[in-house]
C-alpha cells in the first residue's frame, strides 16, 4: 500500500498547450522510471491522475474527456521517491510543472483506484505485414485474421515518442490511452516503466 506521494501540477502557459507539457513531462518520468526498473521491467512507483475525467457520449450530452493538470507519484516508501529524484529529471520543465516536496499520503482518502495502459491495435495492415513474415500465410488471410482487433478508443491520452532507436524509431510517436476503474486496496505496488498497472492501485483523495 503506498504511503508516500509527490505531486505535479501543470502551471498554466499561455503559448503553449497542457498536451504539449504532458507529453514532455511524461517522457521524462518514463525515462526516470526505466532507470529503476527490475530484472522484469517493473518499478514501485504508481501514478494517479486526480482530475481525471472520462464519461462517454452520450445523446444529450458530448463525451467529457480529461487528464487534468495533476500528476500523484506513489510509493510505500519515501526512500524509494527520493532516489527517484524526479525533480533532477524535470529541470528543463521548471517553468512549467510545479513539484511538492515528499508527503505522507493523508489518513482520510476516498478509495482507491487503478490506472492502467490501454493497448489499442490501429494499424492492421502492419500487423498483417508482420504476421505473413512467418512464411506460413499470405497477407489477404493475415489482413482478414487481424480485421477484427483494430479498434478505438476515447480514453484520455498523452503523446508519447518512442525512445527505441532501431529502425529510426527514434521520432516515432506513439498515443499512451490511460484508463481509470475504481479498485479495492491492493498490498501488492508493482508497475510498469509508465507507472501504470492493471493490478496495483493507488489511494484516490
Amino acid at each position: 500500500m503506498a504511503k508516500y506521494f509527490q505531486e505535479l501540477t501543470l502551471i498554466d502557459q499561455v503559448e503553449i498547450s497542457p498536451y504539449h507539457i504532458w507529453s514532455k513531462l511524461y517522457t521524462q518520468l518514463h525515462i526516470a522510471l526505466a532507470e529503476i526498473k527490475d530484472v522484469n521491467d517493473k518499478v514501485s512507483i504508481g501514478v494517479s491522475f486526480p482530475q481525471y475525467i472520462f464519461e462517454e457520449k452520450t445523446d444529450q450530452q458530448k463525451a467529457k474527456v480529461n487528464l487534468g493538470k495533476k500528476l500523484r507519484l506513489f510509493a510505500q516508501s519515501e526512500s524509494d521517491l527520493a532516489k527517484l529524484d524526479i525533480r533532477k529529471w524535470l529541470e528543463r520543465l521548471e517553468d512549467y510543472v510545479h513539484i511538492t516536496s515528499i508527503r505522507e499520503v493523508p489518513s482520510e482518502i476516498k478509495g482507491y483506484a487503478v490506472y492502467k495502459r490501454k493497448q489499442v491495435k490501429t494499424n492492421v495492415q502492419r500487423l498483417a505485414r508482420h504476421r505473413v513474415k512467418r512464411g506460413d500465410i499470405g497477407f489477404d488471410e493475415a489482413l482478414a485474421r487481424y480485421s477484427n482487433v483494430v479498434t478505438t478508443t476515447n480514453l484520455p491520452y498523452i503523446e508519447m515518442k518512442s525512445l527505441s532507436t532501431s529502425d529510426q524509431q527514434s521520432e516515432k510517436r506513439f498515443k499512451l490511452f490511460i484508463e481509470k476503474q475504481s479498485a479495492d486496496k491492493s498490498e501488492n505496488q508493482v508497475f510498469s516503466t509508465y507507472g501504470l498497472s492493471s493490478e496495483s492501485s493507488v489511494p484516490e483523495f
